[in-house]
């Protein structure tokens, strides 16, 4: 084919050099006449076309010289006044025409050069490049044929991009028609999710651009697979849960071993001390004091699992902050500094104020660790609306108002890494002995199941500020009368059932109402106590039950005895949180509950208020 090309510029070489020296002949032997020297444009036209550029600028000259020395050789007597004006517009005009003609041969080409390097390039990249066109594929390269597990182009040229976006990316894909349309509307990286041919789902980054493409608006969209990142990074945030849960394994481990000594210790020297009743006194003091931080550490680990029973109410935070500044004062020592900056106007929330002043307390003594030579502590509130620009440095919080709860110190600060891990349990910087690692695990826990977020900004040696957004609250605070906290063991004699798979818990129970006066029935699973109240008896005037136990739970149970027995209450008791949040309605109300542990004294008194009510 080559050859054949070049076999024709040869000829049409050859036409033109004859064309020239006719030309040039008849010009020596003729009156001068302006239409010879443009003649000289035809041969020159011939040649542009066909010929290299530098052939045609080396005709050029010569065809210049020719019509020059044309005018030299002409017979004085046949030159008229106009000849060198004719002769000089002559040139002009060759010159002019033949060189744009041959620029514009040049940006013809190198247009063409660049379309085709771009085609390469598009086709040639491992990159999917596809062109949508209302909504359809005009044009997809080779790696998109591939990706999209395709034979061939034809296979998705003409069909609608619509059938091969997922059901969940729907929304997406009518956005990206009217794109088509918008002049410098362009689509930065996001994730979609793909069908292929064969309907498997496919991760992908996806950016976009407006074109013209045929003379139509169109879009030209760059995908890349990232199926494979997609697994990378399932595996690294697995391997970082199973680090936290081995590090949340050993540090109950080690909590709870502390306490079981304890626990175990006394109960030895209990024994010894029999005869000693102010001693014994002593030992059973420390058993329940090892209980209650027992409990308090599972307390700690519910809020982390943001499963804990919240009792909401509405709040100021302003008021829980001014409340808690004296004894704030005290728990962060004389050499640190407290200023409070308390927002005017800012609304209210809805939380456990308990949980509330937790997240206070912990913050405070995180700001105080971080300033051991003494420091400065602000605790600041504010009012705060989030708008769709501000709500991703917020994980997922929606749009609208909230409160800000900022507590800024200009501690020893923390670094990039460390960020990541601090909301993790028992992940701690500070020395052995100086930290439990699950007092921003407890904050993290308390806060988003409360509806909000928390945003760390820290650098080392530049302090740390923790800031807390929970949603404001258009709720009125309701009024409530006084509890008395000091209550006496109600007693009673009424028929009890318990029923709980655990033996010695079962024991405990039964010991513990027996001895309040009622009459008490037992039952190791829901179906037992079932085939209980089929026998003749006595009559079962509260059903006390666990949640989970084997064969049949209490729920079920409590289900199956409201369509026989109606007249007899429930009370459910767990150790699981999940399950009392089950018992819930959206309201509050439900069965009642009872959260395990609790004592005695709280469970004669549930059991008093629910056979009284």
């Amino acid at each position: 084919m080559k050859e054949q090309t070049s076999g024709k510029v040869r000829i049409f070489l050859g036409i033109s050099v004859l064309m020239i020296v006719v030309f040039f002949l008849i010009d020596l032997y003729k009156t001068v006449e302006v239409a010879v020297w443009l003649f000289y444009l035809i041969p020159l036209l011939f040649i542009s076309y066909v010929a290299p550029r530098w052939i045609s600028y080396l005709l050029l000259s010569i065809c210049t010289l020719m019509i020059g020395v044309g005018y030299v050789a002409t017979p004085p007597h046949v030159r008229t006044d106009v000849a060198i004006l004719n002769r000089l517009i002559a040139i002009t005009v060759v010159w002019l025409t033949i060189v744009i003609l041959l620029e514009r041969k040049r940006a013809e080409e190198h247009l063409e050069e660049s379309k085709e390097q771009y085609q390469d390039l598009v086709e040639l990249s491992p990159e999917t490049i596809y062109i949508q066109q209302e909504g359809k594929f005009v044009f997809v390269n080779g790696a998109g044929v591939e990706l999209f597990g395709a034979t061939s182009q034809e296979d998705l040229l003409g069909k609608s991009v619509l059938d091969f976006l997922h059901p969940d990316c729907w929304e997406t894909a009518s956005a990206w028609v009217r794109m088509e349309r918008e002049e410098g509307k362009i689509i930065s990286s996001i994730e979609e999710k793909y069908l292929r041919v064969d309907g498997t789902p496919v991760e992908m980054e996806v950016s976009a651009v407006p074109i013209d493409y045929l003379g139509k608006p169109a879009l030209q969209v760059f995908a890349r697979d990232i199926t494979g990142r997609k697994r990378l990074e399932d595996q690294l945030r697995q391997s970082q849960r199973i680090e936290a849960v081995g590090r949340l394994a050993g540090g109950i481990a080690h909590d709870f071993n502390n306490l079981m000594t304890v626990i175990t210790g006394y109960v030895g020297l209990t024994k010894k001390r029999l005869g000693n009743p102010e001693l014994l006194a002593k030992g059973l003091d420390e058993i329940g004091k090892a209980g209650n931080r027992a409990t308090r550490l599972t307390n700690q680990l519910i809020a982390f699992s943001r499963k804990q029973i919240l009792q909401p109410q509405i709040l100021d935070l302003n008021q829980i902050v001014s409340n808690m500044g004296k004894m704030l004062l005290r728990l962060i020592g004389e050499d640190i500094e407290l200023l409070t900056v308390l927002g005017l106007n800012i609304g209210k929330v809805k939380a456990d104020p308990g949980q509330i002043e937790q997240v206070v307390v912990n913050l405070a003594l995180n700001a105080r660790d971080a300033m051991p030579t003494g420091g400065r502590l602000n605790i600041e509130t504010a009012a705060e609306n989030l708008d769709e620009h501000s709500i991703d440095q917020y994980g997922d919080l929606p749009p609208g108002p909230y409160v800000k709860l900022v507590f800024r110190d200009n501690g020893v600060g923390i670094d990039e890494e460390t960020i990541s891990y601090i909301f993790e349990p028992y992940f701690t910087t500070k020395e052995v002995g100086k930290g439990t690692g699950l007092g921003l695990a407890t904050v993290y826990g308390i806060i988003r199941q409360s509806g909000g977020d928390v945003r760390v900004e820290s650098e080392p040696g530049k302090g740390s500020t923790f800031t807390i957004l929970l949603p404001r609250t258009s709720e009125t605070e309701s009024v409530e009368e006084g509890v008395n906290m000091v209550q006496e063991t109600r007693r009673g004699k009424e028929t009890i059932l318990l029923v709980e798979d655990e033996e010695p818990v079962r024991k405990l129970l039964m010991e513990t109402l027996e001895e309040a006066g009622y009459t008490v029935l037992e039952a190791p699973d829901g179906g037992e106590a079932l085939a209980l109240l089929s026998r003749s008896g006595p009559t079962v005037h509260l059903i006390l039950s666990d949640v989970v136990m084997p064969k049949m739970g209490g729920r079920e149970l409590a289900d199956q005895v409201a369509s026989v027995h109606p007249k007899i209450k429930v009370l459910l008791i767990s150790g699981y949180p999940e399950t009392a949040l089950g018992q819930q309605d959206e309201t509050g109300g439900g069965l009642p509950f009872l959260f395990k542990p609790f004592t005695p004294h709280d469970l004669t008194n549930k059991v008093r208020n629910i056979l009284d009510g």
